[in-house]
C-alpha cells in the first residue's frame, strides 16, 4: 500500500511539471490508481460489521443491501430479506428482481408476486431479458412478445369448440403439451372437437387461486366480453394450482394437470359422471332416476330405457356397481365392468365410452354452452344488455333452455 501511495505522489508531481503535454497520459492512470488506493484502504463489504453494512445499505449502497438480503434469507428472516432486496433494486441493482419475486411468491403467493412485478414493470422505461422472462412467468402479457400457442384442428366441422385460456407461460406450455397429447390419442382425436388458439389473460385480472388440495377458482367474469362473441361453446382454463374441475361450461385445469386429468374433466362436458363417491350435494342432483347419463345408471331397472336412449344392444352393456350415489343411499351402476377413467384417472377409456361420446356429439345443441352460464352471471349483476346478448348466443347454438328463456323474455328477462 505504501508503494502504491508513493507511485501516486510521483505521478502527481510529473503531472504538475508537464501540465499540458502529460495531462492526457497521466490523468487516466492517476484516476485508476486513486481508486485502487481508496478501495484498498477500506475493508471489503462482506468484512464490515453488521451495523456499518446496514448503514451503507440505508445510504443507497446496493451491494451492501444485496449482502444483507442474502444473509437474512439464509437466516430465514424473509420479511427483512425482502426489504433489503427492495433497497438493492431501488439502488439500481435490477438483476436482483428475480430473487425478490421468487421470495415474495414463496412468502405471499403467486398473485402477490405478480401484483408487485406488474407495479415494478410499469415504472420502467425498458426491460431486460430477465425482466421479460419474469413477465411471462407471472402472466403480465403486455410485456411479452412471444407468439401464442395454437394447434391445428383436423376436423372440417366441429361439434364442440373449446376456447383455451391461460394466465402464465407455465399454463401456456402445459396447454400445448395437453393438446399435443390429445392429437396423438387415437380415441379422443377422432372426436369432432376443436380448439381455438389460446387466449392470454393477465394473472392479475384472472386471479386464479393457488391452493393445493382445493378446487381452483378464478375471476371468470373478466372473460365475459370474449364469451359474448359466441365463437365457441366451452372454456378450457389452464391456470392456477389446486384441484381441477368442470362446472357450467368451464373446464378448469391447473398448470400441472396431467393429460389423464384433462381427459377426465373433458368427459364431464359430455355428461359423464364420476364413478367414485359423489358429494351429497352433487349426488342429490345427479342420482335421480329421471336422468340418463352416458356412463351411469341409478337403478338396474333403468337398463331397458338406457339401451333404447343410447341405441345400444344388450350385449354391449355389462352393469357394474359403482360408488357414485352412495351418499344418497342408492346403488349406481356403470355400463362396463372394466375399470374406467371416470373411476380412476389413469385407467383406460373403454371403447363403449368412446362410442357414447360420439353419440353425445351428434346432438351438441343439448350440451350447455358457457354463454348460458354467463347470461346467469349477467342477470345477477342486472346487466340486461349482456344477458340478452349472451342468451341469444346460447339460443343460436340450439340449447333448448336458452331458446325457452328467449321465448319467455318480455320486459324483464327470466333467469337461466
Amino acid at each position: 500500500m505504501q508503494a502504491l501511495l508513493q507511485l501516486i505522489n510521483r505521478l502527481m508531481q510529473l503531472n504538475k511539471k508537464s501540465r499540458f503535454s502529460g495531462f492526457f497520459i497521466f490523468k487516466p492512470i492517476l484516476f485508476i490508481l486513486m481508486i485502487a488506493y481508496l478501495s484498498g484502504c477500506e475493508p471489503a463489504l462482506e468484512h464490515l460489521p453488521e451495523q456499518q453494512l446496514m448503514d451503507k445499505a440505508q445510504q443507497g449502497n446496493g451491494a451492501a443491501a444485496v449482502l444483507l438480503a442474502k444473509k437474512r434469507e439464509q437466516q430465514a428472516d424473509f420479511p427483512a430479506a425482502l426489504n433489503w432486496y427492495q433497497k438493492a433494486i431501488d439502488a439500481g441493482f435490477r438483476n436482483e428482481l428475480t430473487a425478490l419475486i421468487t421470495l415474495k411468491k414463496q412468502q405471499d403467493g403467486f398473485l402477490a408476486a405478480a401484483g408487485y412485478l406488474e407495479y415494478y414493470l410499469q415504472q420502467q422505461q425498458g426491460l431486460s431479458g430477465a425482466e421479460t422472462d419474469l413477465a411471462a412467468n407471472y402472466g403480465l402479457w403486455q410485456y411479452v412478445q412471444s407468439p401464442t400457442h395454437a394447434i391445428s384442428n383436423s376436423h372440417s366441422s366441429c361439434s364442440l369448440t373449446l376456447q383455451p385460456v391461460v394466465q402464465s407461460e407455465a399454463g401456456s406450455n402445459r396447454l400445448m403439451s395437453l393438446l399435443q397429447q390429445w392429437q396423438q390419442d387415437p380415441q379422443l382425436s377422432a372426436l369432432s372437437v376443436c380448439f381455438l388458439p389460446e387466449l392470454r389473460v393477465n394473472s392479475t385480472d384472472l386471479q386464479c387461486s393457488h391452493q393445493s388440495g382445493q378446487r381452483i377458482q378464478c375471476q371468470y367474469q373478466v372473460l365475459m366480453q370474449k364469451v359474448a362473441q359466441g365463437d365457441f361453446t366451452q372454456l378450457l382454463v389452464v391456470a392456477g394450482e389446486g384441484s381441477a374441475n368442470y362446472n357450467n361450461g368451464i373446464v378448469q385445469l391447473s398448470e400441472s394437470s396431467s393429460f389423464e386429468v384433462f381427459r377426465h374433466e373433458f368427459a364431464h362436458i359430455l355428461g359423464f359422471i364420476d364413478e367414485y363417491s359423489l358429494s351429497t350435494e352433487v349426488a342429490q342432483a345427479e342420482c335421480s332416476n329421471d336422468k340418463i347419463r352416458p356412463n351411469l345408471l341409478t337403478d338396474e331397472k333403468q337398463l331397458q330405457f338406457y339401451l333404447k336412449h343410447w341405441q345400444l344392444e344388450p350385449h354391449q352393456v355389462q352393469l357394474y356397481p359403482v360408488d357414485s350415489c352412495n351418499k344418497v343411499g342408492k346403488q349406481a351402476y356403470a355400463p362396463v365392468k372394466t375399470l374406467s377413467f371416470m373411476r380412476s384417472h389413469e385407467a383406460e377409456v373403454p371403447d363403449l365410452y368412446v362410442e357414447l361420446m360420439q353419440k353425445v356429439l351428434t346432438r351438441p345443441e343439448l350440451i350447455m354452452p358457457v354463454q348460458y352460464f354467463y347470461a346467469y352471471l349477467a342477470r345477477q349483476q342486472q346487466d340486461w344488455h349482456s344477458w340478452k346478448l349472451l342468451m341469444e348466443q346460447a339460443a343460436k347454438q340450439g340449447y333448448p333452455d336458452a331458446q325457452e328463456s328467449m321465448h319467455k323474455a318480455t320486459v324483464t328477462p327470466t333467469a337461466p
